[in-house]
């Protein structure tokens, strides 16, 4: 059986026999990848892909912008001198 065909089956039989309104190639891809065919629960887990990639970026800002800042006070302080 072909890969794609078995990937239509895994997804129909988690989803009520139907293939998900809107689903993607993309998502086909990501969903063998995190090995979860149900849709909702793959949407689920994409959610909290996509909320710890920001926590992730958030971090990288703020310790980009507290290096700033110490760059700052310390070119700062050489002006008061």
């Amino acid at each position: 059986m072909g890969r794609m065909k078995e990937m239509y089956i895994n997804i129909c039989n988690a989803n009520d026999g139907e293939l998900p309104e809107g689903i993607t190639v993309a998502d086909v891809a990501k969903m063998k990848e995190l090995e979860i065919y149900e849709w909702e629960l793959y949407e689920r887990k994409m959610e909290e892909i996509r909320n710890e990639q920001k926590q992730k970026d958030n971090s990288a800002e703020t310790k980009k912008i507290q290096d700033a800042e110490k760059k700052f006070r310390f070119v700062h302080r050489e002006d008061e001198d």
